[in-house]
């Protein structure tokens, strides 16, 4: 396997990676019973800083700005004591909802990785 097909594989690993996260941010971000524990929050949190992380490593600038918008939201609603209401997580969701629709509509091919010329470090 050439340097290019291992990167290649790579992003794709991450993509993938990147989208079964999403599911466990969208879990955790579902409120049970009208509120939202703290803890939950600050997991989602957690995951959505490691997406950021990921995404601008892996070459995908616009999951990465996404991810980083709700990453900060999060922040914010961590520093909240007791259980999130519904209503104050509505810009939350909506952020998480914009992440899913730009991770959805990402191919790999769209990584700035997945077409760089490697042919320099050979």
């Amino acid at each position: 396997m050439t340097m290019q097909e291992q990167l290649r594989a790579l992003v794709e690993r991450h993509l993938v990676n990147l989208v079964e996260q999403l599911a466990t941010v969208t879990e955790l971000l579902t409120p049970k019973d009208g509120a939202l524990p703290i803890a939950q929050v600050v997991e989602a949190q957690a995951i959505t800083h490691q997406i950021k992380g990921t995404a601008g490593s892996m070459g995908f600038p616009d999951i990465g700005a996404a991810a980083g918008a709700l990453d900060e939201h999060l922040k914010t609603l961590g520093t909240r004591t007791g259980p999130i209401p519904t209503v104050a997580l509505q810009p939350a969701q909506e952020l998480l909802g914009t992440l899913r629709r730009i991770a959805e509509g990402t191919t790999p091919a769209m990584s700035a990785l997945y077409s760089a010329d490697l042919s320099r470090l050979a």
